[in-house]
């Protein structure tokens, strides 16, 4: 390796998978976090909070690869990549916020006069959702709808709690019609079907950044949304209802994402994504990214290849990279085949 390897959050879920996955890419990377690892798990090399511009400045080097997983994105300020503008150093992050993705386009002329690398949203829900439609064969796609159902057994925290509640009862923007358009979170559901044992299921409506990477790369697109299904027994019944209530949404899901037990015990250990392909001619394809187990990494994996590359100097691209120059999609699928997650298409 050529440079520097950081993962802040290192010690949470995303982190951990991606110190492990990149330790077997053969790449050994410092582990980041706010305070030191209680229990079992990855050391704490450097005690950094992602938001503190000053101890970022302790903690960094020039030429440095960050990876940021430090979640829920949602609560997060530019200030990392502010100090990385300052520093010299390239930022890869797992940011599933649209706020944060359009905190970061604003920065895109510091960016790319400093030459650092900014791969944000380095993805399932933007980076893999790219290539899955590229290889989909859609020439014109004008419609990307996407369903997730997470292996809420094992990921269930505090930050993909966090993630939840920025979308529950509160206005989102989703992409309808060409424009970005505010709806309530939580409000609107509508059925899904993934392999066995998830098979038929329901996802409701949330936030996403792909409402706005996708239209960068398929400027024909009209359409995008976002639905999820927490895969825990009665969750859904009652958050579509606490999304009708705003006064309680907001103390009620605060006090779920700290309390992850009954996904602990009830959750499903399977997981996936679905994402319906629709062309302007009306065709419609389906793609699948599929694992009875452990599909979490799937979260993580492309951003684990973009690290890789950067610090290993196979990286051409500099500035505000765009998603679908973020990895070789045919590397990507075949890396998630070795992690045991299968991607498939109908249609």
């Amino acid at each position: 390796m050529r440079a520097r390897v950081v993962v802040l959050g290192g010690t949470g879920l995303f982190g951990g998978a991606a110190v492990d996955l990149l330790r077997a890419e053969g790449v050994t990377p410092l582990v980041a976090a706010r305070r030191p690892a209680r229990g079992p798990g990855h050391p704490v090399d450097l005690l950094v909070d992602a938001e503190d511009p000053v101890a970022l400045r302790r903690a960094l080097l020039p030429g440095d690869v960050v990876l940021d997983a430090a979640g829920p994105f949602q609560e997060r300020s530019a200030a990392l990549v502010e100090t990385a503008l300052e520093i010299g150093c390239d930022v890869v992050d797992l940011s599933d916020s649209l706020a944060h993705e359009l905190a970061l386009d604003a920065l895109t002329g510091p960016i790319e006069q400093k030459g650092i690398r900014v791969l944000t949203s380095c993805s399932s829900v933007t980076t893999l959702l790219a290539a899955l439609v590229f290889e989909s064969g859609a020439r014109e796609p004008a419609r990307v709808s996407v369903y997730l159902s997470p292996a809420s057994r094992v990921t269930a925290t505090a930050g993909t709690g966090g993630a939840l509640r920025h979308s529950l009862g509160r206005p989102i923007r989703i992409l309808r019609g060409g424009r970005l358009v505010s709806v309530p979170g939580w409000r609107e559901s509508r059925p899904f079907s993934m392999p066995p044992p998830i098979g038929r299921a329901r996802g409701s409506l949330m936030e996403s950044v792909h409402a706005v990477t996708l239209p960068r790369i398929f400027p024909m697109l009209q359409d995008a949304d976002f639905w999820v299904d927490t895969r825990v027994p009665g969750a859904n019944f009652v958050l579509r209802l606490l999304a009708r209530a705003p006064a309680l949404a907001a103390p009620v899901s605060r006090a779920m994402s700290r309390s992850t037990w009954v996904a602990r015990r009830f959750g499903s250990d399977a997981g996936g994504m679905l994402a319906e392909i629709e062309e302007a001619s009306g065709a419609v394809t389906e793609a699948r990214v599929f694992a009875p187990r452990r599909s979490y990494p799937a979260a993580v994996a492309p951003a684990v290849l973009a690290v890789r590359a950067i610090a290993s100097g196979r990286f051409p691209e500099r500035g505000l990279v765009t998603h679908d120059r973020h990895v070789d999609r045919r590397e990507l699928f075949a890396y998630l085949r070795r992690l045991g997650i299968e991607c498939s298409f109908s249609g």
